[in-house]
């Protein structure tokens, strides 16, 4: 019992005691700085695993399922590129295989540099519109997106408004079979959210296939892209969605759900829901093309003084999505040639 041992006994018991206390706590506070150092450096794998979408069946550049061959309704692509001809070939291909009818490219190149038209394989230029920025008087993605949909509006049932490093997925569907669905009887505008790559750890450019060298899994984004019905009149587009009236048109999400106009935001859309459909983002792909998207500008409409902060705000994007390493640092301050550190990213 323990009432009847003796002092001697407690005195020595104590100091076990407290050493073994001490030992505890010890172990403890290592315990404790050994998971918070480990939850840092591995934040970025943490954030992918939460937030990424595994898709088990997704097929390289859409897969045949995608395939639009009976051309009941009729699909526009709208989009806008600025010196995106390392990627036009791929882009214009996936879109014709996941059965776009005709596709409105506007140039944004600077007037001296190689024209998108160049990089078109020949075999695609009957379905494909190309028109330089500059020469329309445009100077802002939303002017072009507007003038593709006022200028053929009539002749499309719907529009599927991106950027050249945006694609279109259908979830085990083709876009047909998609669009006509029912559910989207009354939806004037349908807002996708994104679903972002990672860089997969890649430093520098190949000119392997996005789909090959960015896997899944992918990171769901509240932002979103859009499809608009045709034949709407007066509407004028924003980057990510309509100008919407909201007394006459249904905006819904991938699901065909109606979404209440007081929650309706031009660029994004919560709760995220990329059950039925979604939009690839390609944002930032390999450390050399997150810099090189930098250096080109975002199109005419940025100044340097705004694409300076711009700059820095993608890098640190980047690398909130992205892991940190010695490498891409060591590259993105050379090009840059600044001092980056963990502490200002």
């Amino acid at each position: 019992m323990f009432f009847l041992i003796n002092n001697s006994f407690d005195e020595g018991s104590k100091e076990i005691f407290d050493k073994f206390l001490l030992t505890c706590k010890t172990i403890i506070k290592f315990s404790f700085v050994y998971i918070f150092l480990f939850i840092i450096k591995n934040l970025y794998k943490i954030n992918l695993y939460i937030n990424s979408i595994y898709l088990n069946k997704f097929k390289n550049k859409g897969g045949t399922k995608n395939i639009n061959k009976s051309n009941r309704i009729k699909l526009a692509l709208c989009t806008v590129g600025k010196k995106e001809n390392l990627y036009v070939k791929e882009f214009i291909e996936y879109y014709f295989n996941l059965g776009i009818s005709h596709i409105f490219i506007y140039d944004d190149n600077n007037i001296n540099d190689e024209k998108i038209a160049d990089s078109i394989p020949g075999k695609y230029i009957q379905n494909i519109s190309v028109y330089e920025a500059y020469k329309k008087n445009i100077t802002h993605q939303s002017e072009a997106f507007s003038d593709c949909y006022k200028n053929n509006l009539v002749e499309f049932d719907w529009f599927i408004m991106v950027d050249m490093d945006e694609y279109l997925y259908i979830v085990d569907d083709t876009l047909e079979n998609y669009l006509t669905n029912p559910v989207f009887k009354k939806c004037d505008f349908i807002k996708l959210n994104w679903a972002l790559s990672t860089d997969n750890n890649q430093v520098y450019y190949n000119s392997s296939p996005l789909f090959e060298r960015f896997k899944p899994p992918y990171i769901k984004s509240k932002f979103i892209k859009s499809i608009i019905r045709g034949n709407i009149s007066n509407l004028k587009y924003w980057v990510h969605s309509p100008i919407y009236s909201p007394e006459r048109n249904i905006t819904c999400n991938c699901k065909g759900k109606k979404i209440n106009y007081k929650k309706l935001n031009f660029e994004s859309l919560t709760p995220i829901n990329v059950e039925k459909a979604f939009i690839i983002h390609f944002r930032f792909k390999s450390t050399q093309e997150l810099i090189n998207k930098n250096k080109r500008g975002f199109g005419t409409w940025l100044d340097n003084k705004t694409l300076l902060w711009t700059l820095k705000g993608h890098i640190k994007d980047y690398f909130d999505q992205n892991e940190i390493t010695s490498e891409k640092l060591n590259y993105i301050e050379k090009e840059l040639q600044t001092k980056l550190s963990y502490s200002n990213i």
